[in-house]
């Protein structure tokens, strides 16, 4: 069994990427999301950023999502925009690896892996952590979404993006997601 899962993530590293902007959704096999996030970054500094950000994630088996993200960066940010494909694999109920490749237009594309979790806070409320890491940047978020009902959510987190070369990018986002 843990060979099987060695070869899944480094299967998944070579072919897919981390959205780790997303937060993490409980899907069922063959279930869908799509979904909205907006940061505000930096929040506190002169030079704020604003990061908008859509996504698609599908259940491909009860244990494999497969997932694309585009975050559309203010022109300033030096590596333009990304786009994200990835792989999250189920070790359970609520926690989950993350694996794929961020492509960046105006820069190379690099490798990302990563952990997830969510957790339940009350029947309509669910607590969400990530971290990604990649030999470019590194990038953890944490927050809530609140199920409006069994297809609908809203959610409010902070995020944390910290390329090699430049300040961190932190700050409060919130969106919305739809399961269909």
């Amino acid at each position: 069994m843990n060979k099987k899962i060695v070869t899944l993530i480094a299967t998944t590293m070579l072919t897919a990427s981390t959205a780790f902007a997303a937060p993490i959704t409980d899907l069922q096999d063959g279930q869908s999301v799509v979904g909205y996030n907006y940061y505000y970054l930096d929040h506190l500094a002169p030079n704020s950023q604003k990061d908008h950000s859509f996504y698609l994630e599908h259940a491909l088996t009860p244990k494999v999502v497969l997932g694309f993200e585009v975050n559309m960066l203010p022109a300033s940010f030096p590596d333009g925009d990304m786009f994200d494909a990835y792989v999250q694999y189920k070790l359970d109920k609520t926690l989950r690896l993350i694996a794929g490749n961020r492509n960046y237009t105006e820069g190379t594309d690099r490798l990302f892996c990563g952990v997830g979790t969510t957790f339940k806070l009350n029947p309509k409320l669910d607590g969400y952590l990530s971290a990604t890491h990649s030999d470019y940047a590194n990038e953890w978020q944490a927050g809530v979404q609140y199920n409006l009902d069994y297809q609908t959510s809203l959610h409010v987190g902070y995020k944390s993006y910290k390329q090699d070369d430049l300040s961190a990018l932190k700050g409060v986002g919130i969106g919305f997601s739809h399961k269909f």
